[in-house]
């Protein structure tokens, strides 16, 4: 169990994230007619991102389950009259439906209509998130806690997951072009600013009311010193990235692997970090 859940929200924010590079990517592509067929590594992805986000809601659900002893009939109840179970419905009923458009074919999922589809039922994922998290615990600021984590997931689901995306494609025989890095770009250069904004509004939540000592003593404080130090290292690699495409150059393939390793680290980093308890409460 100890791991089993660590592992589980590590599918769930995978998942998510690549649901939301997805979306963003197809709704800033402008044209969808003649749009060639993704790469067999991005399709592969896609699907084994929507499997991932099928397959997390359930297993959160049973680990629910075993952690409370209940039997499977008592499992309904468990949905129907607890805070845990009015959380986790929206995030189920969000990722099924994120879970079939995603792994859409390019050419049907860069339409207008599709593509805004997956962009909003991303985002919906996003925000049921944090109803399973440290979020639906603050009694004193709810619903700030609950949109800086939905800024934060659509951020990082943004920028890292539309990088992965594109790195993915880049491996292919229809390359990104340069306008499509370019839009990608200027899309990251907001988002990073949101994940790391957000990210300080989520800190300040769970630790505002600990000394610097105490939170470094915490298993939460050590995975959280973890996650800012690589976080602000990928956003310095990014930065390198922009300046290169901002110049016409194409991004270094070794840069911005470096960048989604690091990344798949924070991930990792954060869905352990989310079963601990902040310092202090």
């Amino acid at each position: 169990m100890e791991f089993t859940a660590p592992l589980i929200r590590l599918l769930l924010y995978s998942g998510a994230a690549l649901a939301i590079g997805r979306g963003m990517l197809a709704v800033l592509a402008r044209e969808a007619s003649g749009a060639s067929a993704d790469p067999w590594a991005v399709r592969v992805s896609l699907w084994l991102a929507a499997l991932a986000l099928v397959m997390a809601p359930v297993a959160l659900l049973l680990v629910q389950q075993q952690a409370l002893e209940l039997t499977m009939a008592e499992v309904p109840g468990l949905l129907r009259d607890t805070t845990w179970g009015r959380g986790w419905m929206p995030l189920a009923v969000t990722c099924v439906l994120s879970a079939i458009l995603l792994p859409l074919p390019r050419t049907r999922a860069r339409t207008r209509a599709s593509s805004w589809a997956l962009l909003l039922v991303a985002l919906g994922v996003a925000a049921a998130m944090g109803g399973l998290g440290h979020a639906a615990a603050d009694d004193q600021w709810p619903l700030a806690s609950r949109v800086f984590d939905t800024l934060h997931v659509v951020g990082v689901g943004a920028w890292i997951g539309g990088l992965l995306l594109m790195l993915l494609a880049s491996a292919g025989t229809s390359a990104p072009t340069a306008g499509a890095w370019g839009a990608f770009s200027r899309m990251a250069s907001v988002m990073a600013p949101v994940v790391l904004l957000s990210g300080v509004g989520s800190t300040w939540r769970r630790v505002g009311g600990s000394g610097p000592m105490a939170i470094l003593a915490s298993d939460y404080g050590k995975l959280l010193l973890l996650k800012i130090v690589l976080a602000l290292a990928v956003t310095a690699m990014g930065f390198t990235q922009r300046r290169r495409i901002a110049a016409g150059q194409p991004p270094s393939r070794t840069v911005v692997l470096r960048e989604v390793v690091l990344a798949a680290v924070v991930l990792a980093a954060t869905a352990w970090m989310t079963g601990t308890e902040p310092p202090g409460e």
